[in-house]
């Protein structure tokens, strides 16, 4: 559990929620933003799932990797795919789109004054300008909520 004086665990929570009800209103906030990345499609949910949980996996933080986006799920991503993701640029059962954004999310983690303008090129011929717009604000969410669970040290979900 993380090392914040936590309230007792309300049912059904797991320990991001957990983490999150300290500041109910910043996790409802949260909650419905992030949500829109899934809702309007702008990017494929599988790729977007994917640099969701290689961003995570770079970071090391643990409850992201843990979870799965249900749309993700629902649009055909498998655990095979998951298991694979560290090493995607070696496979070819990763697809350009999907490669691309990788790429990028990576760089973005790593160093994101390092982006090229090819990174970012392959980025909008893959997604477009209002996907790839999209496609950067997610990257922030999953960057910035990742660190956050390891700074507070969320765990992984049961």
């Amino acid at each position: 559990m993380s090392w914040l004086p936590l309230p007792s665990p309300a049912a059904g929570r797991d320990p991001f929620e957990s983490v999150f009800a300290l500041r109910p209103n910043l996790f409802e906030a949260w909650r419905d933003f992030s949500a829109l990345f899934w809702t309007r499609r702008l990017v494929e949910p599988v790729a977007l799932e994917l640099c969701r949980l290689r961003v995570a996996q770079l970071l090391g933080a643990r409850y992201p990797q843990s979870v799965r986006t249900p749309e993700a799920l629902a649009a055909g991503l498998r655990e095979a795919r998951i298991a694979a993701l560290s090493s995607w640029w070696t496979r070819h059962d990763f697809g350009e789109t999907e490669r691309a954004c990788l790429r990028f999310a990576e760089q973005f983690v790593l160093d994101a004054k390092g982006i090229t303008d090819a990174d970012a090129a392959a980025v909008v011929g893959a997604l477009g300008d209002a996907g790839t717009v999209a496609f950067v604000e997610a990257l922030a969410i999953f960057d910035g909520f990742s660190r956050f669970c390891c700074s507070l040290d969320v765990e992984a979900s049961a």
